[in-house]
């Protein structure tokens, strides 16, 4: 699960499959009033694939604004621009997933088979690839 710590952290993971740079608002129930706060470090954060990922059933990804956050990491992802960047990990991950069945019982491998996917249609998740 991703959590408001790792967002205004900058946190990185070894299995990032996307990249979110909207800082966290989080808006009132009560009133207009807003609460925000920056992302620090390198501006940005990682999104493991494990947040595309269930315990509970089998041969499902979570996309979109449905990914393992907490409520404060979901005021950031919960934008466009990263649900679009979760929503194309989780085709790339199914496509893996479909196309290689065996790599579901090994995590490593298919991020591996996941990361190469995405690198290969564009996708944005190394430092060297941003630009500021």
């Amino acid at each position: 699960m991703l959590t408001r710590c790792d967002v205004v952290s900058g946190a990185r993971f070894d299995d990032v499959i996307a990249l979110g740079a909207f800082p966290i608002d989080i808006h009132s129930a009560r009133d207009s009033e807003l609460a925000t706060e920056s992302i620090g470090g390198r501006g940005y954060y990682d999104i493991p694939l494990r947040c595309l990922l269930t315990n509970e059933i089998d041969n499902l990804l979570l996309a979109g604004r449905h990914i393992s956050v907490t409520h404060e990491a979901f005021a950031s992802t919960r934008v466009m621009p990263t649900c679009m960047a979760v929503g194309q990990a989780a085709g790339a991950a199914a496509a893996t997933m479909a196309a290689k069945p065996d790599l579901g019982t090994n995590y490593a491998e298919l991020y591996a088979a996941v990361r190469e996917n995405l690198l290969s249609n564009g996708a944005v998740l190394a430092d060297e690839q941003v630009a500021w």
